[in-house]
């Protein structure tokens, strides 16, 4: 909601007539800069701000015309950020938000900020001290010393709710069983010891784990809802276990494991499976093959997942262990993520899991950026053409599929070869496939950045599936 809309409100529906308390319940939906434009709408409206219970402070939304470099400028944002606190009239804070890039320098003025929230009984707290240049772990692993501590009294808060600190020290032995929030996010920090901070956690239904390195964990476990685990590091090889029989969403990215699973939730709602930091190969070996059986039984273990999204790496290692076929069992998915290259060492594995979700609903091709191999060379006996030609029938396709999703859609032999297929097979023309549900649409996101000669290949790839699609619709959605 805009400025502009905010006074027309008033105008239209009498808004300047309710209660102070109302009006900054409403203002505190609004984002915190959206909410100090509210100060200028009228004389009443300009100390209201002053009492919303959501605070963002985010250095590179901070502007000072008065300065031009860049120390001056982090100078005048933190002397902002302390005066505004100081005029802040409100009992409670709902939420804190401090983002501000390696505050060196500013490390009492940055902790009396944390101070001043807890004495408010902050709900949600988040800082992010990250350098907004890192792009990976070894870049923020260079700089390997944090610069800011979690103040003391934030460990005994009993109103916390949700934390979340990048690149911020922390004593995960300081929380203690009734104190843990229920929402934790950590990131951009070296951390060796995540055991003791999970042994005390009855009360955390979310945890998630962002670019941290030299990690040592070995056992995850609890009532925890939710499990994030994004592009961290281990310090070595390590078995880990997992032990989430209520997880709701699970999200793993990173390198592969021994993964143990003691209890998953077979009622799982949304998994999300990403091994691309493993790289890419053309040829497999006695690694890819054990890489393949550990993929294969991990998968089985979360085979409740109504939504299952996987990747090239995935794709193309469960086909290598000793005997996919009879490895993997049938799944309850019924809406798969495919982010793939649509290459040809991926096309088994897409049969694979293909043949292991009858309750299928609903297939999404999220399309990556191109294999640094040859598209034109076959995989152990699959052709880059041929395969969604000769090895498939009808029956590959699980009946209940209604709906296909192309995201990144370039018109490329690979794409159309495998849509052309789905649509065959959907629309009847395979042998026994009239007596079972019929494909009913298949939706086109065009890619965002193509040049004019990448725009007509995609446009006539889009046409072409159009002409054999018979009852199946076709939509084509451009950015």
């Amino acid at each position: 909601m805009t400025s502009k809309r905010i006074a027309s409100s008033i105008q239209l529906d009498g808004l300047s007539n309710l209660p102070d308390v109302i009006l900054i319940t409403i203002i505190s939906y609004l984002s915190f800069k959206e909410c100090l434009r509210t100060s200028v709408l009228a004389k009443r409206w300009r100390y209201l701000c002053r009492e919303t219970r959501n605070i963002a402070f985010k250095e590179s939304e901070y502007v000072d015309h008065s300065v031009s470099d860049k120390i001056s400028k982090r100078i005048s944002f933190v002397h902002y950020m302390r005066q505004w606190i100081s005029r802040y009239h409100g009992r409670y804070i709902e939420t804190l938000e401090i983002n501000f890039s390696i505050p060196s320098g500013f490390v009492a003025e940055i902790q009396s900020l944390i101070e001043f929230a807890v004495s408010r009984q902050v709900k949600n707290l988040v800082l992010d001290f990250k350098d907004p240049s890192w792009i990976s772990t070894s870049w923020a692993s260079r700089y390997d010393h944090v610069v800011v501590q979690l103040p003391v009294c934030v460990y005994s808060l009993t109103t916390l709710e949700s934390l979340k600190i990048y690149s911020c020290g922390f004593d995960p032995s300081k929380f203690s069983n009734s104190r843990l929030p229920r929402k934790l996010s950590i990131g951009w920090i070296k951390l060796p010891e995540v055991d003791s901070l999970l042994s005390n956690s009855p009360t955390l239904k979310s945890l998630s784990l962002d670019y941290c390195w030299g990690v040592e964990i070995k056992n995850i476990a609890g009532d925890m809802k939710e499990f994030v685990f994004d592009r961290c590091d281990f310090s070595s090889f390590m078995a880990c276990s997992f032990d989430l029989p209520n997880v709701e969403i699970f999200k793993y990215s990173g390198q592969i494991l021994s993964f143990d699973v003691k209890r998953m939730n077979m009622s799982i709602k949304d998994v999300y499976l990403d091994f691309t930091a493993e790289g890419e190969y053309d040829k497999r070996n006695q690694r890819t093959k054990l890489e393949g059986s550990v993929l294969s039984a991990f998968l089985n273990n979360l085979r409740g997942a109504r939504t299952l999204s996987v990747c090239p790496y995935l794709l193309q290692t469960i086909q290598e262990c000793e005997d996919p076929l009879d490895l993997l069992r049938p799944m309850e998915t019924q809406h798969l993520v495919l982010r793939t290259r649509l290459h040809v060492t991926e096309f088994k594995g897409i049969r694979l899991l293909l043949d292991n979700c009858p309750n299928l609903e609903m297939l999404t091709f999220d399309i990556f950026n191109r294999s640094i191999f040859s598209y034109n060379k076959s995989y152990y006996g699959v052709g880059p053409r041929s395969y969604w030609k000769k090895n498939l029938t009808y029956k590959s396709l699980p009946k209940t599929l209604k709906v296909v999703v192309v995201r990144n859609f370039r018109g490329r032999f690979g794409e159309l070869n495998v849509l052309k297929f789905l649509i065959q097979s959907g629309r009847g023309r395979w042998p026994g496939r009239e007596h079972g549900p019929m494909l009913e649409r298949v939706e086109l996101y065009m890619h965002s950045s193509m040049a004019e000669s990448q725009k007509e290949l995609a446009d006539d790839g889009a046409a072409m599936l159009q002409s054999i699609s018979g009852h199946v619709q076709i939509i084509v959605h451009d950015p």
